[in-house]
């Protein structure tokens, strides 16, 4: 042991990894401010459950055994790892308790015995996945190889340290069977004392300079994540899922358009992407060969905004000589193609933001350079126009109601429900079928209900999603006012999951307060409360399809489900892509109105998997994807075999007055026929 050369090693590598830090965080720095340390409480909460409890990991067992059994050695080692740096220093140096005779000494180190075993063989699982299983999500690099070698190494250097200590001592010790395990192989050898003192020394040298090696390497490739990854927990978002950020539109500024337009925040989560892929599995756009992958995306703004970190570090006015982004490092076609689905979010284990960072370049794109898909054009000019994204006439928001006995709100009745339309409620043909449905469901359970009619408008959600943060402003506003008047104490129901995220979860950020339900929700308290019986055999197979809005942005996925085993002879069947693995049917995000021109499309790539269930009927609970599995099943020619259905069509049937033999639904719902 040498002070000299411990001292040596801990200035030159400590030097070298504080100059790395300083530019890596110097560029933070300089990046936009955001509050990520309020709610410290719950803050610490996800990161027990999530940092160290790996919760999310755990969802796939062998990929999450690996990297528990990786995490924990880490952990547990770590301070035997400070303690071999102090016997660089003192012979005799240890922790506190943890010295031999103490307290902790042989709980500590039977825990360090057995977690490096484990570390070992979660880099054997490492190894085997990346060079033979090879998942498709995995990118194989020498990078992930050099540091399964050096953590096995730091594994092994420690343990055989260890045995050569406990041979010359001439001793064993149960509380450290592997280390004891190690000194039998070497006293085996037959080693003379001078030999043994030599491997003692060339292992503890060697581990002292793995891990300073070690973590000089981490801040330049993929591996940054073991230093960013818990507080990137820590500081994980804590508004619901659904919410995107308001964006100040009195500002000079709107979106990201250049690398000092992010937020520090927003580059943390770059440096902390693992490149685990798992936000790969079930993504639409990576699914169906869209030229989007989360994980590459992450990987493109931390080499940009790297390469950037002169400009960003010493010249003031960086933001005028940096390059744009879209269009630059990042294709315009990226930006454009996610759904905004969220399972990247749901999936990540340590909790990048993907999707607001998306909105906010589409915000640049749409606010500032005027740059975005000539499709949406239409939709913004409908919604600014006639209050819907298709420009019909909002006179008639409410002529679908005609003969259904749905009073206005207006009308100053007593109602204890609103109910929102919605733009697809109200004006698409396939679509005011669901409306009725629900009005029979109402009339039915005896729910005393009102609508806006012509005072309702888009919630803003797709212009919102498409970038155009003023347009949806100004929508939202109108609608908040219009609800504080008529449902300030009442209870919203909403057919469309996308206008239940809006008016649940962000129209807060503009006063608007409002309990708000989904129809599939309310349809099931009826049922349980008995309110309503559906009676009527329907003896078909059905599968829902969880929509994304619905499901992962709100965690609603058992009402739909309950909803449809409330109706007899209804059999469902699963697809494997179900509730928060549920796979998008590529309308989220704005893109119900942009054309799908690249790889395969996400809606017939859902009906296929719909198709393979056996099932007769595709329930679904949102107006997007009916129109998109109905399209699907057109393209696919599954006409005759396979027909979509919202969860209200199928139950309103069930209510309509029992035959003496039962029969299928058919393509247009006989109770809905009746109200019309």
């Amino acid at each position: 042991m040498s002070p000299i050369a411990t001292s040596i090693l801990l200035l030159l590598a400590g030097g070298f990894f504080a100059w790395t830090m300083i530019q890596r965080f110097g560029i933070l720095w300089k990046l936009k401010p955001e509050n990520r340390i309020e709610n410290a409480q719950e803050r610490a909460d996800a990161l027990v459950a999530f940092g160290f409890g790996q919760r999310r990991l755990l969802d796939e067992p062998v990929a999450g055994l690996m990297h528990v059994l990786i995490f924990s050695a880490f952990l547990v080692v770590s301070l035997r790892t400070i303690t071999m740096f102090g016997l660089g220093f003192s012979r005799g140096f240890h922790l506190p308790l943890l010295g031999r005779g103490q307290p902790l000494f042989g709980p500590y180190y039977l825990a360090r015995d057995i977690v490096a075993v484990g570390a070992i063989v979660g880099c054997g699982i490492a190894w085997w996945r990346r060079l033979v299983t090879k998942p498709d999500r995995i990118t194989l690099s020498w990078e992930a190889h050099f540091i399964l070698a050096m953590i096995v190494g730091l594994m092994v250097t420690d343990l055989v340290f260890e045995g050569s200590e406990m041979v010359l001592a001439d001793t064993r010790d149960a509380w450290r069977p592997i280390s004891s395990f190690a000194a039998d192989i070497l006293a085996g050898l037959h080693l003379s004392p001078a030999a043994l003192v030599t491997v003692g020394a060339v292992c503890f040298w060697a581990h002292l300079t793995q891990i300073l090696v070690f973590g000089n390497f981490l801040p330049y490739g993929k591996h940054f994540h073991i230093i960013t990854a818990l507080p990137n927990v820590y500081m994980k978002k804590l508004a619901p899922s659904g919410q995107l950020s308001k964006l100040d539109i009195e500002a000079e500024q709107f979106g990201i358009g250049k690398a000092t337009d992010f937020t520090w925040k927003q580059l943390f989560d770059a440096y902390s992407c693992t490149e685990c892929g798992r936000c790969e599995t079930y993504c639409p756009t990576y699914v169906t060969g869209k030229p989007l992958t989360h994980k590459q995306l992450n990987q493109t703004i931390k080499h940009h905004v790297l390469d950037c970190a002169r400009t960003l570090l010493r010249e003031k006015d960086a933001a005028e000589k940096l390059p744009v982004l879209v269009g630059g490092p990042i294709a315009a076609e990226t930006v454009w193609a996610c759904t905004t689905c969220a399972w990247c979010e749901t999936a990540c284990p340590v909790f990048i933001e993907n999707v607001p960072r998306i909105i906010d370049m589409r915000r640049y794109q749409v606010m500032v350079e005027s740059a975005f898909p000539q499709e949406a054009t239409l939709a913004f000019k409908g919604m600014e126009s006639q209050a819907n994204p298709w420009g019909l006439d909002r006179g008639n928001r409410a002529a679908w109601a005609e003969g259904l006995n749905a009073p206005l709100a207006s009308a100053g009745g007593d109602y204890e429900v609103l109910f929102w339309v919605g733009c697809a409620g109200a004006y698409d043909e396939r679509q005011k079928k669901v409306s009725r449905a629900l009005v029979m469901i109402l009339h039915e359970a005896g729910v005393k209900f009102a609508i806006l009619g012509n005072e309702e408008g888009c919630t803003g959600d797709p212009a919102r999603r498409l970038g155009n943060e003023y347009l949806y402003q100004t929508l939202a506003q109108a609608n908040v006012e219009t609800l504080n008047k008529y449902a300030a104490k009442k209870k919203i129901v909403v057919q469309c999951p996308h206008c239940f995220n809006a008016i649940k979860n962000e129209y807060p950020q503009f006063d608007g307060h409002f309990e708000v339900v989904h129809h599939a929700q309310l349809i099931e308290t009826l049922v349980r409360e008995g309110r309503i019986s559906p009676s009527r055999q329907i003896p078909e197979a059905v599968t829902y399809h969880d929509s994304c809005y619905l499901g992962r942005h709100n965690a609603i996925y058992e009402a739909p489900r309950e909803a449809l085993r409330s109706v007899p002879g209804l059999k469902i069947l699963e697809m494997p892509r179900n509730r928060r693995t549920g796979f998008c049917c590529g309308a989220g995000g704005g893109r119900m109105w942009l054309d799908e021109k690249i790889g395969a499309r996400v809606n017939q790539n859902r009906v296929d998997e719909a198709a393979a269930t056996g099932a007769s009927i595709v329930a679904t609970a949102c107006p997007f994807c009916t129109t998109m599995i109905k399209d699907g099943i057109n393209e696919t020619g599954r006409e005759e075999k396979l027909r979509v259905l919202d969860v209200a069509e199928i139950v309103a049937s069930s209510l309509a007055p029992a035959n003496t033999a039962a029969a299928p639904v058919p393509a247009t719902t006989p109770a809905v026929v009746a109200t019309s």
